[in-house]
């Protein structure tokens, strides 16, 4: 059975930025392989449970997912004006700026939910108190070409388009799919759960959707590689904004990422990680 290095492990999770960040973790105890504590130059397999204790390296959980999508899907967001809209405690802001970002417009239609050190960041730009359709963002300067999306009871089908808006028709999104929120199956809506076999039918006619639209095109698709608080499953799509986009078939990636998904362990708690 193929084997790695556990701290190679933490650093494609997004946990730790480099090995001596990951020795560091292990030799801390801060890392349990199979409950038991990791010792450094350790090999792992897959079948190994993986657990980090009392680590969180961003704002909130948030930024574990935009990591992991950053890393699978290779998107770099190094020296960009960035927009993080449903900001609100800032784990995709967080993300952003120690990804290389070199300004974040932080929008969330909430108050006083921006964690403080991002509140102090002159790269940040706090618009709490605003809407993602709020006219106040179509004039932006200096104006975002990479955005990130983690909306909750809004649909991406009605929230793409303000962002195309505002971003004049010229950039990219890292979408967060909260299916829940994208389909019309009240019994799931009001349970919670969503049957496994309706993530590919929703996700292939999302993208559909967001391909039939003019000047917007899906350019990559990923699970998330943290749950939900309720361990919800989810995924990021790129999304495009230009003329001559190309749009590949997405149909494989998709099925491979529900898959993916359904193997992802719930999320537990801040700072208590089992990695994939």
């Amino acid at each position: 059975m193929k084997q790695q290095s556990l701290a190679e492990k933490l650093i494609n999770s997004g946990l730790c930025q480099d090995t001596k960040q990951a020795a560091a973790f292990i030799m801390a105890g801060k890392v349990l392989v199979n409950d038991r504590p990791a010792k450094a130059g350790s090999l792992v397999k897959k079948t190994d449970v993986i657990r980090v204790k009392d680590v969180l390296p961003y704002a909130s959980k948030g930024g574990l997912k935009l990591s992991g999508a950053l890393r699978v899907m290779e998107v770099a967001v190094e020296g960009k004006v960035c927009l993080d809209a449903g900001a609100s405690t800032g784990g995709f802001t967080d993300c952003l700026l120690q990804s290389g970002a070199a300004l974040v417009y932080a929008v969330d239609v909430g108050f006083g939910q921006l964690t403080g050190k991002l509140r102090q960041e002159n790269k940040v730009v706090n618009l709490e108190k605003t809407n993602i359709s709020d006219e106040s963002l179509l004039s932006l300067n200096p104006r975002p070409s990479f955005a990130t999306c983690d909306l909750s009871y809004l649909s991406l089908r009605s929230a793409v388009p303000l962002y195309k808006a505002i971003m004049h028709g010229e950039g990219e999104i890292l979408a967060l799919v909260k299916p829940l929120f994208e389909i019309e199956d009240s019994e799931a809506k009001r349970s919670g759960q969503v049957e496994d076999t309706a993530y590919e039918p929703l996700l292939l006619d999302l993208v559909a959707g967001f391909n039939a639209m003019p000047g917007t095109g899906v350019r990559n698709v990923c699970a998330s590689p943290v749950t939900g608080n309720a361990g919800t499953l989810e995924f990021f799509l790129h999304i495009g904004f230009g003329d001559n986009l190309e749009k590949p078939d997405l149909g494989r990636k998709i099925a491979g990422s529900v898959q993916s998904a359904l193997q992802t362990h719930p999320y537990t708690k801040a700072g208590d990680i089992i990695l994939d």
